[in-house]
């Protein structure tokens, strides 16, 4: 997750996090197969008649078809966020609001921290790094929540966004083969996606940004989808820089999924309206 929690205590190296109660639609887990080398060397050449265009289809429609995702105008999830290294789970709630907003709380030991995206501008609100008031971000800094914004992902209607989609082959993602997608997005950075093409679900993303002069890797692995308003969404995500270990990952287990639930525009509108 993008929220900074670097004010909370943390766990002795002995521990370990929670895991996840355990979810059975596309439970990824459930996946994970040995893949003998013949079969992924054939798989991978097979994979060359396959378009991005074409896989992105198959993964709208897995989702629940392109009406489905159109009809979603609003997503709220609740949750906790277990971080790497650290003593308890704090609770997260998020919104997701068309065309592009997103407001994203995490609350631990009665301190709510809050990062927003208006479809214009991020703010925050960082009251463990001991700022409870809220300031806006540059433009770099809210890269990150300008992509998670976009509630059906920017590889899907990518052209129309003003993005590129690049197909890159098949690559083992922990003993799944999946298609390799890059977006190369209009303001700029990329984002990869990983698709099972047993599901058609992503079950991994890499985003790339530069900010501040510093190319910036965040990877992303999803699982659990269950159905929300008729679209499927990942309930489990795992966040880390590429190749980190598992305890070095932050984890959201989101518990509850709502859809298209009234949700006021002053939730991600910067308080107070000002620049």
């Amino acid at each position: 997750m993008t929220l900074d929690v670097s004010g909370i205590p943390r766990r002795r190296a002995a521990e370990k996090p929670a895991d996840a109660p355990p979810r059975r639609p596309f439970m990824r887990n459930g996946m994970r197969r040995v893949v003998p080398l013949l079969c992924l060397l054939a798989a991978s050449r097979g994979a060359d008649a396959i378009t991005a265009e074409e896989i992105v289809a198959k993964n709208v429609e897995a989702r629940g078809g392109a009406a489905a995702l159109a009809s979603l105008k609003t997503l709220r999830r609740t949750g906790r966020l277990v971080p790497p290294g650290r003593p308890a789970s704090i609770t997260l709630v998020e919104l997701h609001a068309r065309p592009g907003s997103l407001r994203r709380e995490s609350t631990f030991q009665g301190l709510t921290a809050v990062q927003a995206w208006d479809g214009e501008r991020g703010w925050q609100v960082q009251p463990y790094q001991g700022r409870k008031e809220p300031a806006l971000m540059s433009e770099d800094d809210a890269k990150g929540l300008r992509i998670e914004a976009d509630l059906d992902g920017p590889w899907v209607d990518a052209k129309a966004k003003g993005h590129a989609l690049e197909y890159l082959g098949a690559e083992d993602v922990d003993g799944t083969l999946a298609h390799k997608v890059r977006v190369r997005l209009k303001e700029g950075g990329e984002l990869t996606v990983w698709i099972d093409p047993d599901t058609w679900m992503v079950i991994r993303d890499l985003r790339r940004v530069t900010v501040r002069g510093a190319e910036r890797e965040i990877e992303t692995d999803y699982s659990d989808y269950e159905k929300a308003g008729g679209v499927y969404v990942p309930m489990s995500e795992e966040r880390g820089r590429p190749d980190s270990p598992p305890d070095a990952r932050a984890k959201a287990i989101w518990e509850k999924a709502e859809a298209n639930v009234p949700i006021a525009a002053s939730e991600f509108a910067f308080p107070g309206g000002g620049r």
